[in-house]
């Protein structure tokens, strides 16, 4: 009995090990990845769960403003949810110190 516990505690350990290596480095293929503006805008808009701006897919990403630190890119697309309506957005990032690009804000254009 107890080294059947013994065994369950080994698996539950390398599992949980396992989990959190895949997360961070999950993470920190993204943050790499996402120090081209392109994949961090198309990351940031169609990835997220709690996203109330998500888009199922981006047709168009046209750069309206940058300086190198920060850049102002108009985005269209079409809407996860089920009318799949097109969407536009202005989109605000900036640069961070390691080089990643994070959005700022997001403002729904209205045609």
């Amino acid at each position: 009995m107890l080294l059947r516990n013994k065994k369950i505690l080994k698996y539950v350990v390398l599992l949980s090990v396992v989990s959190i290596l895949s997360i961070v480095l999950r993470t920190r293929i993204i943050s790499y990845k996402s120090q081209e503006i392109n994949y961090a805008v198309e990351y940031n808009l169609t990835h997220g769960i709690f996203n109330r701006y998500k888009l199922y897919s981006i047709n168009n990403l046209e750069m309206s403003y940058s300086d190198g630190n920060i850049a102002v890119v108009r985005v269209e697309g079409v809407e996860k949810n089920k009318s799949h309506r097109k969407a536009l957005y202005n989109v605000f990032l900036e640069r961070t110190s390691r080089g990643v690009w994070k959005v700022k804000k997001l403002y729904p254009i209205m045609e």
